[in-house]
């Protein structure tokens, strides 16, 4: 599982330190691990647009096995179980990641269109934990 690290100006992070209800810091959080990952995708056209993309970051890396741990608890906690397993094994958190046909297959969700119902399931799971996952909660990892 390949996740970069996010990183946010210092005077973002104090003004989102203070203001606890904040949900667009947990947004932010979940966006930038779920969503973002299936988003980036290099076209190879103007590759110098991307240049950011290719700086090496030299900052001490997350403990990946770890953050999967505490990602898990959090899905757990706030996500039922079908929605716990589409994210669970769309990202790969325990596990190689999975395409949405194979989602279906192994979740039992039957129908013609059963990837675009998982890729409903993923939306729903991570508008969810927006919703539900105090900015606390989230904060050391940004």
């Amino acid at each position: 599982m390949a996740r970069g690290d996010m990183r946010i100006p210092e005077h973002k992070l104090n003004e989102i330190r203070n203001n606890p209800k904040d949900k667009k810091m947990v947004a932010m959080f979940f966006n930038s691990i779920f969503l973002s990952i299936d988003s980036f995708q290099s076209d190879g056209e103007d590759d110098d647009e991307n240049f950011i993309h290719q700086i090496a970051d030299k900052s001490e890396p997350y403990n990946i096995q770890l953050l999967n741990i505490y990602l898990k608890s959090l899905l757990k906690k706030h996500l039922n179980d079908q929605e716990y397993e589409v994210i669970r094994l769309s990202y790969g958190l325990d596990c190689d990641k999975h395409s949405a046909k194979e989602i279906a297959s192994l979740l039992d969700i039957k129908g013609v269109s059963s990837y675009v119902r998982v890729s409903e399931l993923k939306k729903q799971a991570v508008q969810k934990l927006i919703e539900n996952v105090d900015h606390s909660q989230v904060l050391d990892f940004l």
